[in-house]
C-alpha cells in the first residue's frame, strides 16, 4: 500500500505551512529547537492529512495542541480544528489487579496438553506483538479492539511514507542543488 502523489503533494503544502508558521522563532533557536519545530510542524501535517478520521491522528492533534495551540489551529483550519483539538480521546480502562491474579492462578492450575502449550505460547506472542503496537502507534493504547487496531497501524504506516517520501524528495532536491 503505497502512498499517492496527491498524499505527498497536500502533505508537503500543509508541513511548509507549518514551517513558515514557525520561522520567524526558528532562526535564533538552538539545533534541538529547530528539530523539535519540524517534527511538531511534521506530526501535524501528517495528521491533517487525515483529518482527524483516525485515532492515531487524533492522537496526535491532541498531543500537539497542548505544545502549540497556534500552530495547531492554523494547520488544521477548514477541518473543524476546534472540535478535534477540544475532543478527548476515550480514557483507557484498566483492571483492577486482584482480579487479574486470581485468574492467572486458576489457568495455572489447568494441566495442559502440547498442543494447548503451543496455542497458548502463540497467544501471548501475538499479545506482546500486539502491545508493541499499542505503544508505537499514536492514540494505540487506547484502542482495544485488535482489528481496529491493526487497521489504524497500516493507515499510520502510510502516512509515516508519505512523509519520509516527501523529505527524501527534498534532500535530494537539496543534494542537486549543492552538485551544481
Amino acid at each position: 500500500m503505497q502512498p499517492t502523489s496527491s498524499m505527498n503533494e497536500e502533505f508537503l503544502k500543509k508541513w511548509q505551512m507549518g514551517l513558515q508558521i514557525f520561522h520567524p522563532s526558528i532562526d535564533n533557536t538552538s539545533v534541538h529547537e529547530r528539530k523539535k519545530a519540524i517534527k511538531l510542524s511534521a506530526d501535524v501535517a501528517m495528521a491533517s492529512l487525515r483529518k482527524g478520521t483516525t485515532c492515531w491522528s487524533r492522537a496526535l492533534i491532541e498531543k500537539t495542541a497542548t505544545e502549540d495551540n497556534f500552530l495547531v489551529r492554523q494547520m488544521l483550519s477548514g477541518i473543524k480544528a476546534e472540535a478535534l483539538i477540544n475532543k478527548k480521546l476515550p480514557k483507557r480502562t484498566v483492571c483492577h489487579r486482584k482480579i487479574v491474579r486470581r485468574s492467572k492462578k486458576i489457568l495455572r492450575r489447568k494441566s495442559k496438553s502440547a498442543s494447548e502449550e503451543a496455542a497458548a505460547k502463540a497467544k501471548r506472542l501475538v499479545k506482546r506483538r500486539t502491545q508493541g503496537l499499542r505503544n508505537v502507534v499514536p492514540g494505540g493504547e487506547l484502542m482495544s479492539n485488535d482489528v481496529l487496531l491493526l487497521q489504524e497501524t497500516l493507515d499510520y504506516i502510510v502516512s509515516l511514507q508519505t512523509q519520509v517520501n516527501v523529505m527524501r524528495s527534498i534532500v535530494d532536491a537539496a543534494e542537486a542543488e549543492i552538485e551544481r
